[in-house]
């Protein structure tokens, strides 16, 4: 309402001046009308009027004053003969005077107007440049965060590669995953490739501190799932991302093992030659985080076969080679670690020396590639009748040593007999082979015979030796 009074206001005060503007031009000039000197001079003057309301008001508001003027000229010029030529004069220049300022006006007018779109034209680039420097800096703040983000999984890179323990390893990966990304839960499924098929063995588990009840756990390992066969067996098979949103097919294989949360699915598969050696899942991330998902996949990829190969070497340096279990050097090792203990505790611990009967005519007769089969398979059942406390070692060439701890002489006789009884009544078969294998023991026990690990493997392979002396195929007792 104020805007429109205010322009009603601007139109009164515009009419007014023209009025004021008009009868100065028009009035003074008929006061002098039958005095043609003083007549001319006044009209001069009105020529300043018509000037400002062509300007102001247009030539058409001008003309009309214009041809008042030429009337009272005319007028003038019969009361006033003789004065024919400057009154024509005066009246044919006030017929030019309105249309200089209108020249002037539409000159005015285009330059305005050019003006104008040339203003319209760089306020539209300056928007436009407002724009792109907007993008730009939204670009710049996300390269930033881009570049944080790779920093930070640089230093966790090499956090990581100091490690050679898979929990430290991945706890270190932990603290890297809860810092780059957004996420609920994820997963590092390890899988085994050495056996018929591809398996997940062992789950590490990594919750977001965010998501629910914190946990004092850092890593939690737990045996692969059903799920994790599963999971196992479809990235084995494509090698490929698996991304899954909601709502999910039903159709899924996987689709009855997800929780149902209406959350993103991701499992990244661990590649190492191009064969998987594991899966990183991850629950409830952003699909613009794939990116950094995939980094962290390529790392974890790169660590966890360094720490695979790193437990490979080690076991190839405590086992053999042969029968999988420990050589006699690292067997011993871990023999003196135990008869502290035993003597700590009061606990008996006794000694199992095994040999082969007649393996050299085995060898002799089928060749040694059958003799290593009948040493790994005695090996193997030796393993399926003794606990996981206890220990196994190649002693020698068809030697195998075993230490019960917490074990006296009567049961140690007795796990003895078992073991001979399995090894009779086994049948080897070796390429086209069938052969048949007995073995001897000497049971030597914790401290009746003897305190020392030393001495107790002595009396051990004493009692072995009249096993064998007394026709083979049995178990003696120190």
């Amino acid at each position: 309402m104020s805007g429109v009074n205010a322009r009603h206001n601007k139109e009164a005060r515009k009419t007014a001046v023209f009025f004021v503007l008009a009868a100065l031009a028009v009035i003074p000039p008929l006061f002098f009308i039958k005095r043609p000197a003083i007549f001319l001079q006044v009209v001069n003057f009105s020529l300043v009027s018509i000037v400002a309301i062509a300007f102001e008001y247009g030539y058409t508001s001008s003309y009309f004053i214009t041809i008042v003027l030429g009337v009272m000229a005319v007028i003038s010029m019969f009361f006033n003969p003789g004065f024919h030529v400057p009154y024509l004069t005066s009246v044919i220049f006030l017929g030019l005077v309105p249309l200089i300022p209108s020249y002037y006006n539409r000159l005015y007018g285009e330059f305005v107007v050019s003006k104008n779109a040339s203003f319209a034209g760089s306020r539209a680039a300056f928007e436009e440049f407002g724009a792109e420097l907007k993008a730009l800096k939204e670009v710049n703040t996300s390269l930033q965060n881009q570049v944080h983000d790779i920093l930070d999984l640089y230093e966790v890179t090499k956090k990581m590669s100091a490690s050679l323990s898979m929990v430290d390893m991945l706890q270190i990966f932990k603290e890297a995953v809860n810092k780059v990304l957004r996420f609920r839960k994820a997963r590092v499924i390890l899988m085994d490739a050495s056996q018929e098929g591809i398996a997940g063995v062992t789950t590490f588990e990594i919750l977001n501190p965010s998501f629910g009840k914190a946990t004092t756990e850092d890593i939690k390992s737990v045996p692969a799932a059903q799920f994790d066969q599963v999971l196992a067996e479809t990235i084995s098979a494509k090698k490929e991302i698996v991304y899954l949103k909601p709502p999910i097919d039903e159709a899924h294989p996987l689709k009855k093992y997800l929780d149902v949360r209406g959350e993103t699915f991701v499992a990244l598969p661990l590649l190492s030659e191009g064969m998987p050696i594991g899966i990183f899942t991850v629950s409830g991330v952003n699909e613009e985080q794939l990116e950094n998902l995939s980094i962290l996949a390529e790392q974890l990829a790169l660590e966890v076969k360094k720490v695979n190969l790193y437990e490979k070497v080690q076991e190839l340096a405590i086992t053999d080679g042969l029968t999988g279990i420990y050589v006699r050097r690292h067997f011993l090792e871990r023999l003196n670690e135990e008869m502290p203990r035993a003597r700590r505790h009061k606990l008996k611990l006794s000694m199992l020396m095994i040999d082969l009967d007649h393996f050299k005519q085995c060898n002799d007769t089928y060749g040694h590639l059958v003799g290593d089969i009948v040493l790994k398979e005695i090996a193997k059942i030796m393993k399926e009748h003794i606990r996981q406390v206890d220990l196994l070692g190649r002693y020698g060439g068809e030697e195998f040593v075993i230490a019960l701890p917490d074990t006296d002489k009567n049961s140690a006789a007795h796990v003895s007999d078992r073991i001979r009884q399995s090894v009779e009544k086994h049948k080897f078969r070796a390429y086209d082979e069938t052969i048949t294998m007995t073995i001897s023991i000497g049971v030597a026990t914790y401290p009746e015979d003897g305190d020392d690990v030393a001495v107790l493997i002595d009396r051990a392979d004493q009692a072995l030796y009249k096993a064998k002396a007394e026709g083979r195929n049995r178990v003696v007792s120190s």
